[in-house]
């Protein structure tokens, strides 16, 4: 398994003659673009428990948490985020180099994004005052901010995690343009928690539709790969209407009730490959498939990479 990323370069517009300024009436504006974006995708099985230290540069970070725990620390501070009732969203400024220690836990499956703009050599970054304070590490109470991700957002991410993800990609326009959008939604979001006055929000849904939400998903799970339910019936069996259980799943999880059916099956079976003992054809089979060669064009196009890969030592 090969965990994904993706590096903007530093963009630079052309210099433009005063003389051609001068010819057009209205708004004229030419801006230097000079940026390092990072775009971090994983979806992973963890194999060990340990910790790792990284050295960090200045930096904005926006993390979109899909599904696991993570435990990790900044300059010594612990924080312990969790996606277990849905996808949640985080958020730090580290105006200062400093260190972070990640800790990982054998057998535990982790999917994340991670978008960061980084700060060396650039004169400062124009966040309004409020958000600014609202998500400094190095303010006189630190803390990670936390966002509520939009359905737009948990596409962005979606995207980053499937196909636009793989390496033969990480320079592509849609793997940046994916970044970007996820990282300003995050901004703006945060931005609006951090007004005086702003009224709380739970997020794009209420607390009972969040839990209404959380119990389609529970139910698909709960279901045998080869009796995988249709949207009808799953509305029938848990007593709401069709249109009702798409709208409150897609705005809770990012996709349809179908799509997240056919990702679960698929990251089954890729962790049942990982974990080892099974052929291409069992993991297929148990993950609802008849044929080996259906499983692996689905495995493909959603991971980047063949099943195959994942029997290898």
């Amino acid at each position: 398994m090969t965990p994904c990323a993706a590096t903007t370069p530093p963009l630079t517009a052309t210099t433009v003659p005063d003389s051609l300024v001068q010819e057009v009436d209205g708004l004229c504006v030419f801006d230097t673009l000079d940026i390092q974006l990072q775009v971090h995708a994983n979806d992973s099985l963890e194999r060990k428990t340990l910790s790792q230290r990284f050295e960090m540069p200045a930096q904005l970070t926006v993390m979109l948490l899909l599904e696991g725990d993570i435990r990790f620390s900044i300059n010594g501070t612990m924080y312990q985020m969790s996606a277990r009732n849905g996808p949640v969203g985080h958020l730090w400024l580290l105006t200062q180099p400093g260190t972070l220690v990640r800790h990982t836990q054998a057998g535990q499956r982790v999917r994340k994004v991670n978008v960061t703009l980084s700060l060396e050599g650039v004169e400062g970054i124009h966040l309004p005052p409020e958000l600014r304070k609202h998500i400094c590490l190095d303010a006189a109470r630190p803390g990670v901010a936390r966002w509520e991700p939009s359905p737009h957002a948990l596409r962005c991410a979606q995207e980053l995690l499937t196909g636009h993800g793989t390496r033969a990609s990480k320079h592509s326009l849609h793997t940046c343009i994916a970044g970007l959008s996820l990282f300003q939604q995050a901004l703006q979001t945060t931005n609006a928690q951090a007004q005086p006055n702003a009224p709380l929000d739970s997020g794009p849904l209420n607390d009972r539709d969040m839990d209404r939400a959380r119990k389609i998903r529970e139910h698909i799970r709960a279901c045998d790969a080869h009796q995988a339910p249709t949207p009808h019936t799953l509305a029938r069996e848990l007593g709401m209407s069709v249109s009702t259980l798409q709208r409150l799943f897609k705005a809770a999880y990012g996709m349809s009730v179908m799509e997240f059916t056919r990702t679960e099956r698929l990251n089954a079976a890729r962790t049942l490959l990982l974990q080892g003992g099974l052929t291409v054809g069992e993991a297929g089979y148990r993950a609802g498939y008849t044929t080996a060669s259906n499983f692996s064009t689905a495995f493909q196009r959603a991971f980047g990479y063949p099943p195959s890969a994942c029997t290898r030592r």
